[in-house]
């Protein structure tokens, strides 16, 4: 049972912050947008990470966060992300970064997003709630 997370995310146009903060309310807990402020990361026990999707990978400041993670023993980790096609490597690159710090991956969960004139609306109340489903996934 997760009794410390932290939703860890980089957000340029607000869409993947509205998706992060619906996660943090599942899990009644902290969201740190990394544009703006250095998480503190003592005692988590989830660190779930989100980013919306740039070329097809999360944002290149979401990338080096997570290479500037010192590695863990045993962590527990998500991830997440916004994006305006199917199947973005996103969540891949994601995975492979923190598996390489010693993370353990429970889940992951992908927002359909706004891209150019497609997805407009997005994320919607329906993509809040499924986020918000996801939050409350983690806890078990």
């Amino acid at each position: 049972m997760t009794t410390n997370p932290l939703v860890v995310y980089f957000s340029k146009g607000g869409k993947t912050k509205k998706v992060a903060e619906s996660i943090a309310q599942g899990l009644q807990c902290k969201s740190v947008n990394i544009a703006e402020s250095t998480p503190v990361l003592f005692d988590v026990d989830l660190l779930v990470v989100g980013s919306g999707t740039y070329g097809g990978k999360p944002d290149k400041k979401l990338q080096e966060f997570l290479e500037g993670l010192k590695p863990v023993k045993s962590g527990k980790c998500a991830i997440f992300t916004t994006s305006g096609g199917p199947n973005p490597k996103s969540l891949a690159v994601m995975k492979e970064a923190l598996k390489a710090k010693g993370f353990e991956l429970v889940s992951t969960f992908d927002c359909r997003g706004q891209f150019l004139i497609g997805n407009r609306g997005h994320p919607n109340e329906a993509d809040l709630r499924a986020a918000k489903a996801f939050a409350n996934s983690l806890k078990k």
